[in-house]
């Protein structure tokens, strides 16, 4: 188990490396390198995915004011159950401004093997603007119907 969670820190760590450039509406492109967030909030993973244990990756792009404020977030790719609260947490963030007043955040949202006491998710920015979001599996009720 010890190994799964270092190849998903691993494997998390090398996507927020990446230095790629995305297109937003506008048609400016903007580096990773160019990201950098000043305010984040966490976001607690989506019940309805939860429940339906969907795990995956949401990218959203943002369009920033000269302060970089967040004025429009649109979410480029990710499972439907997971778009919302991602595309929601973003405009709560504020950004250092850049020359194309655009950033992207990358969610991931993966639910974890093993057994927890409680449903809780842990939020974790890494990087410039990967947000990894943990939650342990369901618990299920384990009473017999045997009794």
């Amino acid at each position: 188990m010890t190994t799964i969670k270092l190849i998903v820190i691993v494997a998390t760590w090398a996507v927020c490396e990446l230095s790629f450039a995305v297109q937003t509406h506008d048609a400016a492109a903007v580096n990773d390198r160019d990201i950098n967030v000043r305010i984040f909030e966490d976001v607690q993973y989506p019940p309805l995915a939860y429940m339906a244990r969907i795990q995956g990756v949401v990218t959203v792009q943002v369009r920033l004011d000269e302060q970089g404020r967040v004025v429009n977030a649109v979410a480029a790719s990710g499972p439907e159950l997971l778009v919302d609260g991602s595309v929601n947490n973003a405009k709560r963030w504020v950004f250092m401004p850049n020359s194309a007043k655009a950033a992207v955040v990358v969610y991931n949202y993966k639910i974890l093997e093993g057994r927890c006491n409680k449903n809780a998710s842990m939020f974790i920015l890494q990087g410039r603007n990967l947000a990894t979001v943990l939650a342990c599996p369901p618990i299920v009720n384990e009473s017999s119907s045997d009794k």
